[in-house]
C-alpha cells in the first residue's frame, strides 16, 4: 500500500544477450523483462531513444539495462536522455565508462565488468512512502467529508439516466501502467464512443479532446464539471495507490502515443486530482499549457511543492483571482 515491490516491476535491456549471466543479478532478476533490444550502433541516439520510447508508451519500463560491451562511450544525448529519463538505469561495461554529463551513480568492478548505476525515478524510496502516507490520509477524509455531496449527486444521475452513475475510464498512470479511473457519469453513456464523430467541434490542440457547449453532457450537471465535483470518486483511486492527490491529469491510451520524447517523462509520477495546472489555468484547452506545467512539476516536484498545491485548490476552483503557484 506504502511502497512498491522490486517484483511488480520491469527492465528493458538494451543488447543483453538471453544466456547473459548478467541476467543473473538481483537488480534484474527479480524484475519482469520487457524484451531486449539489439542496437549496435550507440552513435545512433535518436533510433534507440525512439525503440525505447515505443516500448514505454505500451508498457511501464522501471529499469533500463544498456550493455556497452567493449565500449567506454555512449552518444552525449543518448546519456542525457537515459539521465533525464526518470528511470532506474544499470549500464555494463567491461571498460570504464567516461560520460559526458556530470550527474550521480555509483559504480562498482564484478569479474573485470563495470557496473555504474543511477537512480533518477522521482517518486521512489522514503519520499514515495511520505506522499502515499500523505494520499491515504487525504483521500479518507475527502471519502468522508464528502460523502452526503456524493451520495445526492449519485442519485440524481440514476434519476435522470440510469444506472451506472458513475463510469471506469481506462487511463494511464505511474510508468504507464493502466488502471481504472472513476468518475461520476455526467455524460451519455456513449460519450466516449461519440469522441470519434465529433473531432471537428474539438477546440483543443494535441492530444486533449474539449468542446464548448459539449452536447454530451446529461441535463442539470454542468455545474458538476465546472467545479470538479465529478472528479470525487477519485479519491477512491487515491486510496489504491493508481492516483495521487496531486499531480498531472491522467490522459487516455490514445492520448499517450502522441507523447513525445520529453513529454514521456510525465508518466513518471503519480498521476493526481489536481496539480501545477488545475491551480493556474485549469479551463485551458491549449496543450502546450498543459506541457509546461506538467513538466515544471516533474523537474521541481517535492512535498512541499504538493502541500502548496493542495492548498491554493479550493481557491482556484472558485475564484479567479487567487494567483496559482
Amino acid at each position: 500500500m506504502l511502497g512498491r515491490s522490486i517484483t511488480s516491476e520491469s527492465f528493458l535491456s538494451i543488447n543483453l544477450d538471453a544466456d547473459s549471466n548478467f541476467r543473473n543479478l538481483r537488480i534484474i532478476t527479480f524484475r519482469n523483462s520487457l524484451g531486449n533490444l539489439e542496437h549496435s550502433d550507440l552513435g545512433d541516439d535518436v533510433s534507440l531513444v525512439n525503440k525505447i520510447d515505443k516500448v514505454n508508451k505500451i508498457k511501464k519500463i522501471n529499469l533500463i539495462v544498456l550493455n556497452l560491451d567493449s565500449q567506454k562511450r555512449i552518444n552525449p544525448k543518448l546519456e542525457k536522455y537515459l539521465i533525464e529519463t526518470n528511470k532506474k538505469v544499470l549500464i555494463i561495461s567491461k571498460k570504464q565508462p567516461v560520460f559526458e554529463n556530470n550527474f550521480l551513480f555509483r559504480q562498482e568492478t564484478i569479474d573485470k565488468s563495470f557496473f555504474t548505476y543511477f537512480n533518477n525515478d522521482i517518486q521512489y524510496g522514503s519520499k514515495y512512502i511520505l506522499k502515499r502516507i500523505l494520499d491515504i490520509t487525504l483521500s479518507c477524509i475527502g471519502l468522508v467529508l464528502f460523502s452526503p455531496i456524493m451520495i445526492l449527486l449519485g442519485l440524481y444521475i440514476l434519476l435522470i439516466d440510469g444506472y451506472p452513475f458513475f463510469v471506469k475510464q481506462r487511463r494511464v498512470g505511474l510508468h504507464g501502467e493502466p488502471f481504472n479511473m472513476f468518475k461520476f457519469r455526467t455524460m451519455k453513456k456513449n460519450s466516449h464512443e461519440l469522441r470519434a464523430t465529433m473531432e471537428e467541434l474539438n477546440k483543443s490542440d494535441g492530444p486533449l479532446f474539449k468542446i464548448e457547449q459539449d452536447p454530451r453532457i446529461l441535463k442539470g450537471l454542468s455545474f458538476a464539471r465546472k467545479f470538479s465535483i465529478d472528479e470525487l470518486l477519485q479519491f477512491i483511486n487515491v486510496f489504491k495507490g493508481d492516483m495521487s492527490i496531486v499531480g498531472p491529469r491522467p490522459l487516455f491510451d490514445d492520448d499517450t502515443q502522441l507523447f513525445d520524447t520529453k513529454y514521456m517523462r510525465r508518466l513518471n509520477v503519480l498521476p493526481g486530482i489536481t496539480g501545477l495546472l488545475q491551480i493556474n489555468e485549469r479551463n485551458t484547452s491549449e496543450f502546450e499549457t498543459w506541457y509546461k506545467y506538467d513538466i515544471e512539476y516533474i523537474e521541481n516536484w517535492s512535498l512541499y511543492l504538493d502541500f502548496k498545491i493542495i492548498l491554493k485548490t479550493p481557491f482556484a476552483l472558485f475564484s479567479k483571482k487567487i494567483k496559482g503557484i
